[in-house]
């Protein structure tokens, strides 16, 4: 093409972020308009750079300068002149660049050679306004630089298809966005475990994985229990990493029996928080519609009616791929399936050896053992979790000890179930096998620990297996028979494979202890769950919280156990003990169906356990911004505690009522409410209440305009949460002060009060108040007069809290809108685009932003 610079050249590869979305948002006529504007802006500044416009291709342009220096030029007043228009949409229009210098070689009316895919991939792994040089562009503009344009140095990076790692700067440019997340490159998000044995075989069917992820959406292995679905599944995920830029993760939906459930185990394991009242499915779709992600969901079979979550979520993100295992079929619309096959001779071998070597560091492959080993590998049809177990046997037995007793064992056990696959026949025979050659008391632990979802502490162990003394002895015999398995970690934890388990609750069926077992397993649970709750608010709340994490998944179980054997009594308690764990670890709406569900039993009758199961589900749709649904709660919250006569729950629930009319602005109503709650807690001598409803009296003051009262009050309130030693309370009570103090002018005040409410909340996980405190500080910014910075505070607030899954608290805190002063000082276009930078930010870049004196 005619004008193209030849010889030493630099390339400016241009895309907008998110413009499928965008045009999805605006319609094609208001989209045609920002698509005309953003190729003027971009074709003026490639002008007036020397520069020529090699290609576009829908939003995206090429284009080559004689000098690296009039190529940043190029690239900065672009990024200058997009972010100061004024758009047709609320949102900014956001474009990443990248720059490469490197030999211009024609071949037609277009570059070839690999520098110009080296500038190509540099622009991929950026973010919308972000500008990314090269190494080699770098050091040619270093001290050439535009006035107010400065490199900073992301350090080297994998890049797809290219052999040697990049070295790549960003371009900061003065009064545009400077943080933005990390980039696109090869290293992968992702939450793939760490394989702690090798990968034996199957590397044909890796690249048949691979292969078919190529086609239509979805691809699910299918197989019995114990064919190595799984492993197949994580191996071939871990090897498509630099294919997913945007990640790969796992969905473990083995805890999960719920197909309600499966939207919530997806977002949480990308790290998708829910919206409010908004389905997790919908925010899911949005998060995924432009992303390049691999999602593994492994155990499929068991929450099978969800299988149409997964062609919704296919259909609205066209380059999202779906790894499902499953004992069958999702049987949905493009679906592929890849019967996974048993390991042939020798891997099947290899995968014995192997595994014996790790229980037998002695054990070798001899002329003498090679025959009973392949017959055994042959007899047990390559399944590998059967090779596994008959492996665990080495210590005590040779192979062909091992051989003559499987076959014993396969023998017996031909009468069982003829409408079952032989190889899962096979399986079957290999556990009950190693079952059958377990001493009485490892049995019943075995088939005891079967009730565990999620894995198992020594403690729970001992408690739920009925042993009076230390289970590790017995625990280790189950780990060396590969029964069980020791979880990675400083904490000593158990757990065991679905296939095992499912086998194990077999068992506990067949030895009728599944119902007594189920009852001690969900009362572990409930009292951790009871023991937790007065701490949810405490100085060790962090504690209790991880750890109520880490067993979710057995209160899940326990909790489905209770409802599904109308077990009301144990359900309401567990739903009342863990409303507060499921707020501020952003678990609202999975809170939200567990204490209505709950609720909804004919057993879950008038009593005090629902009252507090009632105060929980209340508690979970304040949280939503579900006012309707929380004032219900409440009112019956209420009348309960006044028809059982329990003033302590009648002053809890007089309390939180009145935070619905203060939610709706009927402040008069809402503190007739609330000092009728106030009068029960102090006559009651219950410090927490009266602490909190001096805290919320003191808004009351302030509203009204007495900030000298709303002060003592706020400072009372503080002081008696931090002598009871409740946290959560003191924190509220911060806010307050600082709120106070800023209507005062008192600003060094309202920042402390801030900074210290910030620092607890990021040190519990709750999200929600940091995007809280993040509104506060920019409240300060807005009357420093800092208002760009206060605009992306709030921004990124508004983003937090989204992801949180709600907004409360309500109105009354009246925080204002930083947007309104500031469009005055700044204009629009300057505005929307700070918020927008606000909103992009990551939770650490936003809590980082707000402890720092940036503009």
């Amino acid at each position: 093409m005619a004008g193209l610079p030849t010889g030493t050249v630099t390339f400016l590869f241009t895309d907008i972020e998110g413009s499928t979305r965008l045009l999805q948002d605006l319609g094609p006529d208001r989209y045609r308009e920002v698509a005309e504007g953003h190729g003027r802006i971009l074709r003026e500044a490639i002008v007036a750079g020397r520069g020529g416009e090699v290609r576009t291709e829908g939003d995206s342009f090429f284009a080559a300068f004689p000098t690296p220096t009039a190529a940043v030029n190029a690239a900065v007043r672009a990024q200058r002149e997009l972010a100061a228009r004024e758009w047709p949409t609320a949102r900014s229009v956001r474009v990443r660049m990248g720059l490469h210098t490197g030999e211009g070689v024609l071949g037609g009316d277009d570059y070839i050679g690999l520098d110009v895919h080296r500038g190509a991939r540099i622009a991929a792994t950026g973010h919308g306004g972000q500008v990314l040089l090269s190494s080699t562009t770098a050091e040619l503009v270093r001290d050439d630089l535009p006035d107010g344009v400065a490199l900073r140095d992301l350090g080297r990076h994998r890049l797809k298809d290219l052999a040697r790692p990049e070295r790549i700067l960003q371009l900061s440019i003065e009064g545009l966005p400077a943080e933005f997340p990390a980039i696109r490159s090869l290293e992968t998000p992702t939450n793939l475990p760490a394989q702690r044995t090798g990968f034996v075989g199957r590397r044909e069917e890796v690249e048949q994985v691979k292969r078919l992820l190529e086609g239509p959406g979805l691809l699910t292995l299918t197989g019995p229990g114990g064919s190595g679905k799984t492993r197949l599944a994580v191996e071939s995920a871990g090897a498509l990493l630099d294919d997913y830029p945007d990640g790969v993760f796992l969905v473990e939906l083995a805890p999960i029996t719920d197909p309600l459930l499966v939207p919530s185990a997806i977002a949480e394991a990308l790290g998708v928080k829910a919206e409010g009242l908004r389905p997790v499915q919908d925010t899911l779709r949005d998060e995924l519609r432009d992303r390049e992600t691999l999602v593994v969901a492994d155990n499929f079979e068991q929450v099978i009616a969800a299988a149409p979550l997964v062609a919704d979520l296919l259909d609205a993100a066209p380059r999202l791929r779906v790894l499902a295992t499953s004992r069958e079929p999702l049987h949905i619309a493009g679906e592929q399936e890849l019967p996974v096959p048993p390991l042939e001779l020798p891997d099947s071998v290899a995968l014995f050896v192997q595994r014996a070597t790790a229980i037998d560091p002695g054990f070798r492959l001899t002329e003498e053992n090679t025959d009973a080993v392949t017959e055994l590998c042959r007899r047990l049809d390559g399944l590998p979790l059967a090779i596994e177990l008959a492996a665990s046997r080495i210590k005590t037995l040779p192979p062909a000890a091992i051989l003559g007793r499987l076959e014993r064992r396969l023998e017996l056990l031909t009468g069982g179930p003829v409408d079952l696959p032989a190889r899962q026949r096979t399986l079957r025979a290999a556990i009950a096998w190693s079952v059958d050659l377990l001493e009485a008391d490892e049995r019943a632990l075995f088939r005891r620990l079967a009730v565990f979802a999620g894995g198992w502490t020594l403690e729970a162990a001992a408690t739920v297996g009925s042993l009076e003394t230390d289970p590790i002895d017995l625990l280790g015999s189950l780990v060396d028979k590969s029964l069980a398995v020791r979880v990675p970690g400083e904490a000593i934890r158990f757990g065991m494979l679905g296939t095992i388990r499912e086998f194990g609750i077999e068992e506990l069926e067949a030895a009728g202890e599944t119902a007594a077992t189920r009852e001690g397993h969900a009362g572990v649970f409930l009292e951790l769950a009871e023991a937790a709750e007065p701490h949810l608010r405490g100085l060790d709340q962090v504690r209790w919280l991880d750890e109520l994490e880490l067993e979710h998944d057995n209160a899940r179980a326990a909790l489905r156990w209770a409802i599904d054997t109308r077990r009301a009594d144990i359900a309401l308690r567990m739903v009342g003990a863990l409303w507060r764990f499921w707020h501020l670890h952003g678990h609202l709406d999975e809170g939200r169906h567990w204490a209505e569900e709950t609720l909804a039993l004919p057993q879950a009758v008038h009593s005090i356990e629902r009252h507090r199961a009632l105060i929980a589900l209340g508690g979970v749709t304040y949280w939503q911004e579900d006012l309707a649904a929380t004032g219900r709660a409440y009112e019956e919250a209420l009348a309960i505690a006044r028809e059982i006569g329990d003033r302590h729950a009648e002053a809890e629930a007089l309390y939180n009522l009145s935070f619905v009319p203060a939610y709706g602005g009927d402040m008069e109503q809402a503190v007739a409410i609330l000092r009728e709650g106030r009068a029960l807690f102090e006559e009651l001598g219950v410090r927490r209440g009266v602490a909190d409803s001096i805290w919320l009296m003191a808004i009351v003051a302030r509203l009204e305009g007495d900030t000298p009262t709303a002060r003592s009050r706020a400072e009372e309130s503080l002081r008696l949460h931090r002598e009871i030693g409740d946290r959560f309370g003191a924190n509220d009570a911060l806010h307050v002060l600082g709120r106070i103090a800023l209507v005062e002018g008192d600003l060094a005040t309202a920042w402390t009060c801030f900074l210290e409410a910030l620092a607890n909340d990021e040190e519990v996980g709750n999200r929600t108040g940091m995007g809280i405190e993040l509104d506060n500080i920019a409240a300060i910014d807005t009357a420093e007069g800092r208002h760009l910075r206060a605009v992306r505070l709030a921004g990124a607030s508004e983003a937090i809290k989204e992801a949180a899954g709600g907004h409360a608290p309500p109105p009354f805190i009246d925080l204002p809108d930083p947007r309104e002063p500031a469009r005055e000082i700044l204009g629009e276009a300057a505005v929307t685009a700070a918020w927008e930078e606000g909103r992009a930010m990551t939770l650490e870049q936003a809590v980082a932003y707000a402890r720092s004196a940036d503009d």
